[in-house]
């Protein structure tokens, strides 16, 4: 009787891990050194995100971008094309001490950016995700729930880190 309850009660939580496992969380990381040692942790489920999204401001629904226009089905072209290509370095700028990097790794854009005052930038583009948001550009814009669907199919790991010496922000999809 006594396992009967405990399967009862624990029942809902293991659904819940399971439904946000498959889904997909975005967990945001912001750490402020100075003044105040401020440190935020804040997990968004991706299904949450789209629910909450159905009650957001129209502003947040939409991006308008009409000069993409003219340019949507080449990037579409370009990106379908860096799926198939091989691995390698296809950007190194170097201008000082600043340097930009934009590699392709596997079916990723990993991009790096060092500062000239020790800033970097760390990013990892998912091909397949960049792609299904433009195939979601409607001519004017973009909606913003096609930015969540595409989340979905990205790979899991850091996707964004941003240090600037008194601040961090990361940003990861588990």
């Amino acid at each position: 009787m006594i396992a009967k309850l405990a399967l009862l009660v624990v029942s809902p939580f293991v659904a819940m891990g399971i439904f946000l496992g498959t889904t997909g969380v975005v967990l945001v990381d912001v750490r402020e050194t100075a003044p105040d040692n401020m440190h935020l942790v804040i997990p968004v489920p991706l299904a949450l995100a789209q629910v909450a999204l159905t009650f957001a401001p129209d502003e947040a629904k939409y991006v308008s971008c009409p000069e993409f226009a003219p340019y949507r089905h080449v990037a579409e072209r370009v990106l379908q094309e860096l799926q198939r290509a091989p691995d390698g370095v296809l950007v190194e700028v170097h201008d000082g001490s600043e340097n930009v990097k934009i590699e392709k790794d596997g079916a990723t854009l990993r991009i790096h950016v060092n500062g000239s005052e020790g800033e970097t930038v760390e990013c990892r583009v998912p091909i397949r995700a960049v792609l299904k948001a433009v195939q979601a550009y409607d001519g004017e814009g973009f909606p913003t729930k096609a930015a969540i669907w595409a989340l979905r199919s990205a790979p899991r790991g850091t996707l964004v880190h941003v240090h600037d010496g008194s601040s961090e922000v990361s940003i990861r999809l588990l």
